[in-house]
Order: structure tokens, then C-alpha cells, then sequence
């Protein structure tokens, strides 16, 4: 059976970028769609409702009876002074819950360019923590109140959405790796202008190809 994902994206429009004149609400949602697709593609059951009420989404989750409720957020500070980093918040920094939170940790935090405040937190106070059933991925992508921090997220909204999705398929052991492609340069083709019954014929025509120019050679088959 398909691992059932939650996605809960913030409705926090109020908390205003650094730039662009964007929103934590706005950017959290394109961030949830990106991962929402990659998942599906990847074959996981994912709900992902874009409800400003965190109370009826948690219960959406819980009905949902998700394996995962992920909590997709950017971050912030009082004195807008920290230079930023992927921060996961989690329950407990325990069993399966610190596996999946350092999985996705592991993909996004590489990828953000802050790394001051870059880890795993036990936040069990925080109220999608401690009552979704599920195991609860709180992700703050970056800091959304610097510069640096503002720009990126408003640039990497897919890409962000899809390396959270990564992690999460590292800790169910799915396979991301994309399928690689031959270079047209490594590839032959190879074509056949006659077959003959007769050997003789099949040499006289051999004979003509080569004199036209053209590389050729007979093969036997029985």
C-alpha cells in the first residue's frame, strides 16, 4: 500500500518577504504544489489542502490517516539578523521521527544558501507537531526576512519543493535517480537494404554497395 503524505502549506500571508513583495502564504503554496507533483510521481498517496484553518487540516490529516504531515513554512526572526539556513522542526530528535526530518534536512539544507541556523529542532509544543498522528515534518525552507534568503525562496519555489519530496522518498528507500541518456554520439544504427536467398546474389549486391561508396557486409542467418 502507498505511503500516505499530508502536505499542510502556511496561510500565513501576513509575514511579508524581505523582497519581491511577496508573502510566506504565496511562496509556501507554490513550494507544497512542486512537492505534491514530485511525490505523486514517485507513487506516494498525497493529500495537500490549501485550507487557512491548521486545526481543520490537522484533523484533514489525521482522517487522511497519513503516514506523514508535512508542514511546509519559510522562516523569520525578531531582529531579522540570523543568516539564514533549512531548519526542520520535529516531536522528538528520536527513532523515526529524527531519520525522516534528517533525510529531508539532507536534501534541502545543501540547497539553501544560509547555514547558521541549519538543523534538526524539538518543537513538541507546536500544535501540527504534537497533534497530527502522523509523523510531523515541520520544514522552515529559509529565512524569508533577509535579502539573500527572500530571493532565493522566491526563485527555487519548485526546486525546494521537490528536494523536500527527495527526503522523504530517501526515507521510504524510493529511487530518484533519473533514467540517464545515451549521448546520440554513442549510438549506432545500423540498416539493412536486401536479403537474398541466394548467396551469389547477395555477393554481386555487396559488390555494388561498396563500389557506390558505402561500407557493407553480409550477414548469414539460418
Amino acid at each position: 500500500m502507498a505511503k500516505k503524505i499530508y502536505i499542510s502549506p502556511s496561510n500565513q500571508e501576513a509575514n511579508l518577504y524581505a523582497t519581491g513583495g511577496a508573502n510566506e502564504k504565496e511562496q509556501c503554496h507554490k513550494i507544497a504544489k512542486a512537492c505534491y507533483n514530485y511525490l505523486k510521481s514517485k507513487g506516494f498517496s498525497v493529500k495537500c489542502t490549501y485550507n487557512d484553518d491548521m486545526y481543520e487540516r490537522v484533523r484533514e490529516s489525521n482522517a487522511f490517516n497519513a503516514d506523514i504531515h508535512l508542514a511546509i513554512h519559510t522562516n523569520a526572526t525578531v531582529k531579522h539578523n540570523v543568516t539564514g539556513g533549512t531548519q526542520i522542526l520535529l516531536y522528538s530528535l528520536t527513532g523515526e521521527r529524527k531519520k525522516v526530518g534528517q533525510a529531508v534536512l539532507d536534501r534541502l539544507g545543501p540547497f539553501t544558501p544560509g547555514s547558521s541556523a541549519e538543523k534538526l529542532i524539538e518543537k513538541p509544543s507546536f500544535y501540527e507537531v504534537n497533534s497530527a498522528t502522523g509523523i510531523t515534518i515541520y520544514c522552515e525552507c529559509e529565512f524569508h526576512d533577509t535579502k539573500e534568503g527572500s530571493d532565493f525562496i522566491i526563485k527555487n519555489t519548485t526546486q525546494i519543493g521537490e528536494l523536500i519530496a527527495k527526503g522523504i522518498c530517501d526515507y521510504y528507500g524510493v529511487s530518484v535517480e533519473e533514467e540517464s541518456k545515451t549521448p546520440d554520439s554513442d549510438v549506432l544504427y545500423t540498416i539493412q537494404v536486401g536479403a537474398f536467398k541466394s548467396k551469389t546474389n547477395a555477393e554481386n549486391y555487396l559488390k555494388k554497395v561498396k563500389e557506390a561508396g558505402f561500407d557493407a557486409f553480409i550477414i548469414e542467418k539460418k
